[in-house]
């Protein structure tokens, strides 16, 4: 009974001193938690320790902004000019701004009036570079005698050089696929290789091959691949990694595949083409691997 008493008398319980209630309990709670926060004790220390919370979190700044991938480099050098081509070929450079390398031919600087002319306009155009093809061509295309006499071959080159007043000893040998960049080397013909040879050691020369060829008809000097047939040759060569350089491609063609419109308009299709893939650019062929580092140990002319 007394007990049923003192729950039906017990007085009530003003609403605003339960919200007290409620607060002090709240500010009670907030103190205890604060007690026994990351410096206060160990009893803090194994509260962080059993929720695991870093002191400071690790960002990995690469992982958020990596590095853009390498390019793979190539390098477009045509051989045999000036001559009929030539014209067309500098406009096609001119127009779509990209770098090239011609490897010139001595004789033909001065052999016409208007190749006289092209030998000039090409002196003064940026963004190409102009080294060394011989000075006859292996005495015109007489290939056999020529690579007999290594003597020779460096006064044909020598010759060259001087007439065109090229500074750097950069050159590619006429009708052979030949490289020597300092201890790189390689000779598509045997036979012909202790000549090639006698050209760096002796001559002081770089020279320069190439590891696709942009072929053509040699009797009306058209393009054998269509612009999409060498695009794919050259994406199967840098995945299969057959160059000589990795994710470094030197590709070869000829002044004279651009006489007329039509042919030219290949070249611009194949340049457009290239420029679509953002894996790739263009570069001159001084900024092959290993060439500047060449031409250091190299004499000057």
């Amino acid at each position: 009974m007394k007990l049923f008493m003192e729950r039906v008398f017990r007085p009530a319980c003003p609403a605003f001193m339960r919200q007290g209630q409620g607060l002090a309990g709240a500010v009670l709670f907030l103190l205890l938690i604060s007690c026994n926060g990351p410096g206060s004790g160990k009893k803090g220390q194994k509260l962080g320790a059993d929720l695991q919370i870093p002191d400071s979190v690790s960002i990995n700044l690469k992982e958020l902004h990596p590095e853009p991938q390498q390019k793979k480099r190539i390098f477009m050098t045509f051989d045999d000019g000036p001559n009929q081509g030539t014209r067309n070929l500098l406009t096609i450079l001119k127009e779509e701004k990209v770098p090239a390398t011609l490897f010139l031919v001595g004789l033909h600087t001065k052999s016409s009036t208007e190749q006289k002319l092209m030998w000039e306009d090409l002196q003064r155009s940026p963004g190409i570079e102009l080294f060394n093809h011989s000075y006859s061509h292996a005495w015109k295309n007489r290939f056999t005698g020529f690579y007999k006499n290594p003597d020779s071959v460096i006064s044909d080159f020598n010759r060259a050089q001087a007439l065109m007043m090229i500074k750097e000893p950069i050159a590619r040998t006429p009708g052979r696929n030949a490289w020597r960049i300092d201890s790189t080397s390689r000779t598509d013909m045997v036979k012909n290789k202790s000549v090639i040879d006698s050209l760096q050691k002796k001559g002081g020369y770089v020279l320069i091959g190439w590891d696709l060829e942009w072929r053509f008809n040699h009797k009306n000097a058209q393009a054998v691949q269509t612009p999409d047939q060498l695009i794919a040759q050259v994406d199967h060569l840098f995945a299969a990694n057959k160059t000589l350089k990795p994710d470094n491609l030197v590709i070869l063609a000829h002044d004279q595949m651009w006489r007329t419109p039509t042919d030219s308009l290949k070249l611009h299709e194949f340049i457009r083409k290239l420029k679509t893939r953002t894996g790739y650019e263009l570069a001159l062929i001084t900024e092959y691997p290993g060439v500047k580092e060449a031409l250091a140990n190299q004499k000057r002319f």
